[in-house]
């Protein structure tokens, strides 16, 4: 099959979906003319970004007449910037994907996102749901990467405290823990597991910082560094592509984050909100989400990823969110900008 046509037939199982949950949903015809009638939808996220406009484009051929606009951030930034338009009353989101953190679920509180059910919901276990109105699409999870032409899978690092050997000495990348909430959960998870002074050691051994995962994957796949701590958003669509990129998900372990979907509370095309995040939770949906996303999915009866692990088979998984408290997030962005003379 095609890329086209494989596109024209998930756009097609979708609207069949779509119609079966306006069917079973009294109103949802009403949501999705009034999608129609706004005819835009502005979508911020911090998904891969290769991946956004092809995810977006199976949306809008599912839901003709919708025109699609998006803003792609790391999920710290983007939750700043989300914060910041609501406090000034200018509200351009419609939807918000992010991995959330206290201003997230404070955000909630102060109205941040509809309360609502999507049609699609019963599709998916009940965790998902936080506060009636933010609903858990996808995960991630981190690990250790190694450019396989430079380093060979014998010699790569296995564990956490691999990246701090200074055999690896300006040759070791990472999101910086000031810009992402997923890294200041392993971080913490790194002092719980008995990693201590690890702003110190990684400023020893001359750590190279680069924007978000995808800015990291890229720098190992250049070589411009040979080992990374990754959280995996890239990581399956890479290896797909044939990245010559070597993994591993520590047998010390590993935490999880959430990817959490809202329709803004605000949003200027409130019912094409609506309609974007039931389509995202459509099986046609979460299978794109999913390959060009690159993430594992909540949908019950989603497919597995075809290149890493599931998370049920990783060796030992800890939900990030459950470690990482508003005072200790506050503690270590400060002492990492400190170590490493950031303002």
């Amino acid at each position: 099959m095609t890329r086209r046509s494989a596109i024209a037939a998930l756009a097609t199982l979708a609207a069949t979906r779509q119609a079966a949950a306006q069917q079973q949903q009294p109103g949802w015809a009403e949501v999705v003319a009034g999608a129609k009638r706004e005819g835009r939808v502005v979508f911020y996220c911090n998904l891969q970004p290769n991946g956004i406009e092809p995810l977006l484009q199976l949306f809008r051929t599912a839901n003709p007449g919708i025109r699609t606009e998006y803003i792609r951030l790391g999920s710290g930034p983007l939750i700043e910037r989300f914060q910041t338009e609501f406090n000034a009353g200018r509200n351009i989101a419609d939807v918000l994907i992010t991995f959330p953190d206290e201003r997230f679920d404070e955000g909630l509180e102060r109205g941040w996102a509809q309360h609502w059910t999507p049609p699609e919901l019963p599709h998916f276990p009940p965790g998902i749901v936080r506060a009636g109105a933010a609903f858990a699409l996808h995960q991630s999870r981190e690990c250790i990467i190694w450019n396989r032409g430079l380093v060979r899978d014998a010699d790569a690092p296995k564990e956490w405290a691999d990246l701090m050997d200074p055999r690896w000495r300006g040759k070791v990348a990472m999101n910086p823990p000031w810009r992402s909430v997923a890294v200041q959960q392993l971080v913490a998870y790194w002092e719980d597991i008995g990693i201590r002074d690890a702003a110190e050691r990684m400023r020893a051994n001359e750590v190279r910082f680069f924007e978000g995962s995808g800015g990291v994957i890229q720098a190992v796949v250049r070589g411009d560094v040979r080992i990374a701590h990754l959280t995996d958003l890239p990581l399956n669509p890479m290896l797909e592509d044939g990245a010559p990129i070597g993994y591993v998900y520590p047998a010390s372990g590993t935490t999880t984050s959430s990817g959490f979907i809202i329709a803004a509370g605000r949003a200027p095309n409130p019912n094409a909100a609506r309609v974007l995040v039931n389509w995202l939770m459509t099986g046609p949906g979460q299978e794109a989400l999913q390959r060009l996303g690159g993430l594992p999915v909540t949908r019950t009866d989603a497919p597995p990823l075809s290149k890493i692990p599931a998370t049920a088979s990783l060796p030992k998984v800890v939900n990030g969110e459950s470690i990482l408290t508003p005072e200790r997030q506050a503690r270590m962005i400060s002492h990492w900008r400190t170590v490493f003379g950031v303002r």
